[in-house]
């Protein structure tokens, strides 16, 4: 019983550290789309992977 509320423990954890890594990663994305929505003539990718 005891190992099951550990393993459960552990697994809960995992998933909310997932999710909150999800949530960081969508809000940058979403920066980056308002940035590249205000100014798509500042931004130029290919100078960036010469």
């Amino acid at each position: 019983m005891d190992t099951k509320m550990i393993f459960s423990a552990i697994i809960l954890i995992i998933l909310i550290s997932i999710q909150y890594t999800l949530n960081l990663i969508l809000r940058e994305i979403r920066d980056i789309r308002k940035m590249l929505i205000k100014n798509p003539n500042d931004v130029n990718l290919r100078e960036r992977r010469e």
